[in-house]
């Protein structure tokens, strides 16, 4: 009874045109975003100005940082929510998920790296 289509996650277009707030096109973007985020947890971004090469130095970091031991990984210890590390819930138990608490903060960033790699990884931050 299975079925031979496979899921595949969904493409959204971050065109120039995309990112105007209150256009038609924005709203649509963002309820792209939402229904994606809802069924599958992520989507793949289309945007021009990133290239090829970025996006995938950008997995192949998000892989060796999970790729790391868990003993590694829950060192990333927060009091918010979405921050920190946490895995294997009851109802979702192959997901995993890691948060950089004030990601946004070049010296938080550097701080966590040095958490994760204590022997550095320039690359990372």
């Amino acid at each position: 009874m299975g079925s031979d289509a496979q899921s595949k996650l969904p493409i959204i277009d971050f065109r120039e045109e995309n990112l105007i707030p209150g256009t038609n096109s924005w709203v649509s973007a963002s309820n792209l975003v939402q229904c994606a985020l809802e069924s599958y947890g992520c989507f793949i971004a289309v945007y021009e100005k990133i290239t090829l090469e970025q996006r995938n130095e950008v997995f192949k970091s998000a892989k060796e940082l999970f790729d790391l031991p868990v003993e590694t990984k829950v060192k990333n210890i927060s009091n918010f929510a979405g921050s920190g590390y946490g895995r294997n819930y009851p109802i979702m138990p192959l997901f995993e998920y890691m948060g950089i608490e004030n990601g946004a903060n070049l010296e938080a960033t550097k701080n966590f790296t040095s958490i994760m790699w204590p022997d550095g990884n320039d690359c990372f931050w």
